[in-house]
């Protein structure tokens, strides 16, 4: 098979195969022998219909079958080989691609567009500085927090001479030191006021992931902007447009393609930081973390081999569920992102307070 690669742009190109009949026909006459084995057809014996017969009958689909089997494998082979970095897949050339006479056509050629990843440099020093938002709880919150504990800690009471069910009311219990136990066990709250303070601190504790979310997109976006990777936009558009799943409009692709692109970018730059600083998540650290859903810590090289073994038939079938295993790496992958950027970027703490911080999140999406 002869495979050329002719630059259509600073980022594109059209690579051509020509595929020659030694390239497929002794494939094609093997498969159809094994047709012939065993085609079953009246007024012949099982496996001893002629070869012409199943060749006027088999061979073009099974032509059909090779020719693409070709394409896929050498068009793979020869970007593997060549180290091209693409963006996307090839997308077939229909302007230059003639319609296949498989009866008479012993020479076949096709074309496949590609685009082509740019080369950019990626700056991941501590000159780049991001705001890091430590959330903190309003008055209001701690306000609301404090009050569903008093009403999910209340008393049911009735009065004496009169029977339950017709004058029970609810009673909330008192700031004291009896309710600030109850709520706070192994706490030392003597009174009101650090009672609001143990529940801002669990407020504010259970605002970092909101926090940690914030700087993650804050960074990537950052990146996205400051790094000026060039996109070969024509192709894209074009491979957006064949999306059979999308079937977007001209008009819907137009308008959504700033979109389409900062992915793509991101993409790249996401690509490089796992090639360069090897921030891959690796099967033991999903095992383990799965092991330590049914054991309540992470898993350790002392574990009962029994109980061990019993572990390792969960892992397997957690992990056979495709979704729930992506969905662990993502989750792994995202903290491991997070924190290769708060390591190596200069973080700006920041405070804001919780409405402060919705106005910026809902500033953000406009």
């Amino acid at each position: 098979m002869q495979i050329t690669k002719e630059e259509t742009g600073s980022l594109t190109a059209s690579v051509k195969l020509l595929i020659r009949k030694e390239d497929y026909e002794d494939k094609v006459i093997k498969t159809l022998k094994d047709y012939q084995r065993k085609t079953n057809m009246p007024g012949f014996r099982p496996g001893k219909v002629p070869f012409g017969l199943v060749s006027k009958m088999y061979r073009k689909g099974v032509l059909l079958d090779e020719i693409n089997h070709l394409l896929a494998e050498n068009l793979q082979n020869y970007v593997e080989e060549n180290k091209l970095k693409l963006i996307g897949n090839p997308l077939p050339n229909k302007e230059k691609a003639a319609s296949l006479d498989l009866d008479n056509q012993s020479e076949f050629e096709f074309y496949f567009d590609i685009g082509l990843a740019p080369e950019f440099n990626l700056d991941l020093s501590e000159d780049i500085s991001v705001d890091y938002l430590m959330i903190t709880a309003t008055e209001q919150m701690i306000d609301e927090h404090a009050n569903d504990l008093r009403h999910r800690s209340k008393n049911h009471v009735h009065t004496e001479d009169q029977p339950a069910e017709e004058h029970q009311h609810e009673e909330l219990p008192e700031l004291d030191e009896s309710f600030f136990k109850q709520v706070f066990p192994g706490e030392e709250i003597k009174d009101e006021s650090a009672f609001r303070a143990k529940i801002r601190e669990a407020i504010e504790r259970s605002l970092i992931k909101e926090s940690e979310r914030y700087f993650l997109n804050t960074v990537i976006e950052k990146l996205v902007k400051e790094t000026g990777i060039e996109l070969p936009d024509d192709f894209i558009m074009k491979m957006i447009r064949e999306n059979e799943e999308q079937k977007l409009s001209d008009e819907e692709i137009k308008n959504q393609y700033d979109n389409f692109a900062r992915s793509i970018r991101w993409q790249l730059i996401e690509s490089r930081i796992i090639q360069d600083y090897n921030l891959r998540v690796e099967e033991h650290e999903m095992r383990n973390v799965v092991k330590s859903y049914f054991t309540g810590h992470l898993a350790t090289a002392e574990e009962n081999p029994e109980q061990d073994e019993r572990l390792n038939k969960i892992v397997d079938s957690v992990l056979s569920n495709k979704e729930e295993s992506n969905r662990l790496h993502d989750q792994l992958f995202d903290q491991k992102l997070l924190d290769f950027f708060k390591s190596r970027l200069k973080l700006k703490n920041k405070e804001v307070d919780y409405d402060e911080f919705v106005k910026m999140v809902t500033q953000k999406k406009v």
